[in-house]
């Protein structure tokens, strides 16, 4: 016997804790935006105006799968709509369900949506990894006659780590190869030292977040160019430097944080905010001292940190989905994401969207 429990209020899921905790565990290539202190830490900072939506499905008595959901109201092209989705907005490149069955998760969440009353416009189930999903988002929806169209999101520009630093720099043409040597052989030569925060949870043994080590960094991002982007998105940014150091605070708790520092003459000149988990590395945010440039500290981080991950075993650094052009020297694979929508008939502006979208991705609509 299954069931969907629908749950709303951020508050009433900590009752759920044990069980996000051990579906979390079985997730396969699952990342921090899935733990249930991120959804926590994002809905303290990013929820208002919008509803949680979290179905839990439950078989037999025991929660077996989770759908994390948020429902937004977004302006469009086509006017203000309301959106059912996932709510990662944008912070990293993947979500999906929680646990080890995502198939009968999906299947059994998207029959509830089927016949409980629509409040939304359009669902769009975004940042979908289709090596992952392999078509369950789509099939879901179908099973329950919500008509979908599957079209291209945003992609993720990685490093896959081979086992060694000297094969991965065999990969890289031989100017930026003489270059990256040439860096890490200054680094040596400096005296740069540099450093690795990945504390590791033992049993019974809570992890202290190393708060002085996080506070360095906002004030180097603070000092930097980083102090006057208007962007919103640095971790000394106003209006995002609680959240990014309340997910600083809650990966640390977790064994998730991954931050690499270094410091010249016992002066932090470069730090890269990450987090890590099952072999894979996430990359968020990296600031360096813009009076530093003859050291390159932005190269001698990417370089030193690409290495000290292949000895550590690591299997991909994901440097995440903007600014290709300044990855591209780095990078040895895209890795394609995608969008599922499904369009409510009912819904005027759900249809002319459904029409745009069609129209302007009619070559590759599923």
């Amino acid at each position: 016997m299954a069931k969907v429990i629908e749950v709303n209020r951020i508050e009433d899921l900590g009752a759920y804790a044990y069980h996000w905790d051990r579906l979390f565990q079985q997730t396969p290539d699952a990342t921090f935006f899935q733990t249930l202190p991120w959804l926590q830490t994002y809905w303290q900072f990013f929820g208002f105006g919008k509803k949680l939506r979290v179905l839990l499905i439950q078989v037999h008595g025991r929660i077996e799968g989770i759908l994390p959901l948020v429902e937004q109201p977004e302006t469009t092209k086509a006017g203000r709509v309301t959106v059912l989705t996932y709510p990662l907005d944008g912070w990293g490149p993947f979500f999906g369900p929680i646990g080890s069955e995502p198939t009968a998760t999906l299947y059994l969440a998207m029959q509830y949506l089927s016949v409980i009353p629509r409040t939304w416009d359009m669902l769009d189930l975004r940042w979908i990894d289709p090596r992952a999903d392999r078509g369950r988002a789509s099939n879901a929806m179908r099973c329950h006659g919500l008509a979908s169209m599957t079209l291209p999101w945003n992609p993720t520009y990685v490093i896959q780590l081979p086992e060694t630093f000297e094969q991965y720099l065999a990969t890289r043409s031989a100017k930026f190869r003489a270059t990256i040597r040439r860096t890490l052989r200054r680094m040596d030569e400096e005296n740069v030292v540099a450093a690795r925060y990945r504390p590791e949870q033992k049993r019974g043994e809570p992890i202290v977040p190393d708060e002085k080590l996080y506070d360095d960094c906002v004030a180097l991002a603070r000092a930097s160019w980083q102090g006057g982007s208007t962007t919103g998105t640095t971790i000394s940014h106003d209006s995002t430097a609680a959240y990014f150091r309340d997910c600083f605070l809650q990966a640390s708790k977790l064994g998730m944080i991954d931050l690499t520092t270094l410091r010249h003459e016992n002066r932090l000149i470069a730090f890269s905010y990450n987090f890590h988990h099952q072999g894979n590395v996430l990359g968020l945010r990296m600031g360096y001292q813009g009076d530093c440039k003859r050291l390159s500290p932005g190269t001698m981080m990417m370089a030193h940190q690409i290495r000290d991950s292949i000895e550590r075993g690591d299997k991909l650094l994901d440097l995440g989905p903007e600014h290709a052009e300044i990855k591209a020297r780095w990078i040895n694979q895209t890795l394609p994401s995608q969008r599922v929508c499904h369009y409510s008939s009912a819904s005027l502006l759900a249809t002319i969207l459904r029409l745009g979208h069609w129209w302007k991705y009619r070559t590759v609509a599923g």
